[in-house]
């Protein structure tokens, strides 16, 4: 029997929570003898179906607003409160789970240190569990990253109490050792897993299908991730589809997320009102075989997004956020140089410009073009060797 215990950072969106339940219903179907505990505060946790080898304990939520701040979801609580009750829980449920290995999402100390606390201890028992760091292909600008990694002594920090670093990304697409300045000591214990497939279950792909109209108009597929900020790219999309010659040969499904505000979706809804060959919805665990699906996605460049649209070789136009981390602009540039997707900086992008683009992926001779096969997507192949295999000291 093997036990695992993740730490998702969980402050903002849906990102590291899906990414973090993904790779644990990865791993327990390949091994009926693997157990994982996940800890987190997400709370849209209970809206993913989980394997019976998972479990979970949700922490009360720290939210982080648009500036970077911290604040607790109950005004009765305030920050520093919460994370000082959540280290508690945090260390007490580390210490009766008795893991074989501490896979520790982003925050090498956890939100706002808590995580501190539980390291200390971890690294003070004499049969102590392996500890891993996991990021994902991009963090923010170098500049940005080495700041935040410096000023709350990551590099220190990771040197001292992580066995291992993993990137769920590629070396030749963005190298975090050498872009985010890693001593030597970090650099050697750190390697590149790939990106990670995500497949799509029979079952769900069979729902999917069945509540889409059988028609021979093509699917766009247009999505928001979380949706906190995600309207400026959904009601784009409205905008020009309303605009378009092509609005009459395509059907469109609208992931505006749960995160998005109730002005947002109001506006949402009345652009669509007069649509009726579009279907808005906030959320659904099956995102994947709407994908596989779609003839065209319109997203942001979130990491689950980028690898979901990779795993089904769909073609896509991506408006990536830009604040507060450029991660997502960053992860953009990068693929639209290998012209793997389109990319439209926010400020570029407007009902006209994203009409045409769309003109050319869906009705032009670039819609005949193969999806490009350059991406390395042998992700969760990798972190099952490295986090089941090799998951002893």
């Amino acid at each position: 029997m093997k036990k695992l215990l993740f730490y998702s950072h969980d402050s903002y969106g849906l990102g590291n929570i899906r990414r973090m339940v993904a790779i644990a219903n990865e791993l327990v179907s390949r091994h009926s003898d693997l157990y994982i505990l996940l800890i987190t505060g997400s709370p849209m946790l209970h809206a993913f179906r989980t394997h019976p080898q998972i479990d979970y304990v949700k922490l009360p939520c720290l939210q982080r607003s648009k500036s970077g701040r911290y604040s607790a979801k109950l005004a009765c609580y305030s920050a520093e409160q919460l994370v000082q009750s959540r280290s508690a829980v945090i260390h007490q449920i580390v210490a009766s789970y008795k893991p074989d290995l501490l896979l520790v999402d982003k925050k090498p100390e956890g939100l706002n240190g808590e995580l501190k606390q539980t390291l200390l201890f971890l690294s003070s028992q004499h049969k102590s569990p392996r500890c891993v760091l996991l990021l994902r292909d991009i963090l923010d600008s170098p500049q940005v990253t080495q700041h935040i990694w410096q000023k709350n002594g990551y590099y220190q920090l990771v040197e001292k109490y992580y066995d291992q670093v993993l990137v769920v990304g590629e070396q030749k697409i963005f190298d975090v050792t050498t872009e985010y300045r890693f001593p030597s000591s970090i650099a050697q214990k750190t390697q590149f897993c790939g990106y990670l497939q995500r497949t799509e279950q029979p079952d769900e792909r069979n729902q999917v299908q069945n509540g889409l109209a059988s028609t021979d108009r093509k699917l766009i597929v247009a999505a928001a991730g979380g949706g906190d900020d995600g309207s400026l790219v959904l009601t784009t999309y409205l905008q020009a589809l309303a605009q378009s010659t092509w609005g009459n040969q395509v059907n469109t499904v609208v992931f505006y997320g749960p995160e998005m505000n109730d002005a947002g979706v109001e506006q949402l809804h009345h652009l669509a009102s007069s649509m009726p060959h579009v279907t808005l919805l906030e959320f659904t665990p099956h995102f994947i075989s709407y994908l596989s699906a779609a003839d065209l996605v319109v997203a942001m460049g979130g990491y689950n997004t980028i690898c979901e649209i990779l795993s089904v070789k769909k073609p896509a136009i991506i408006v990536p956020r830009v604040t507060p981390v450029a991660e997502q602009l960053l992860r953009a540039q990068c693929f639209s140089r290998l012209e793997i997707f389109e990319c439209i900086h926010p400020n570029e992008l407007t009902p006209s410009v994203l009409d045409k683009k769309i003109a050319n992926k869906l009705f032009s001779q670039e819609a005949l073009l193969p999806f490009p096969d350059k991406i390395r997507l042998n992700g969760m192949e990798k972190l099952d060797r490295l986090l089941v295999e090799q998951k002893t000291n």
